[in-house]
């Protein structure tokens, strides 16, 4: 699959294209930190917040979509690594919440 990318014209242009961006990203992201808090709630032990498997899964599955959007397959898997990373310490702290009494 191929992204049809514009070309910017100026670095206003460019800061205004990435707050855009950034406006989509954001819902997304928040999504995703409710699907960790709801695997908190589901798993309740924080001993088991990492699943090394999981996040293999997830790697590869982001590499794959990389490569389909024309995206350096590296750089995500380093940027999905570090989400997912923070996410893993989140779910974490909320399952040691929800144990405290």
């Amino acid at each position: 699959m191929s992204d049809r990318r514009p070309t910017y014209a100026s670095m206003d242009e460019v800061r205004a294209a990435i707050d855009a961006l950034d406006a989509k990203l954001v819902p997304l992201i928040a999504q995703r930190a409710h699907c960790i808090a709801e695997a908190a709630r589901i798993k309740a032990d924080p001993g088991v917040a990492l699943v090394p498997w999981r996040v293999e899964e997830v790697a590869a599955h982001v590499r794959t979509l990389a490569a389909e959007h024309a995206m350096d397959a590296d750089l995500a898997e380093r940027i999905w690594r570090a989400m997912m990373s923070e996410f893993i310490a989140h779910e974490r702290r909320l399952m040691e919440q929800a144990a405290r009494p």
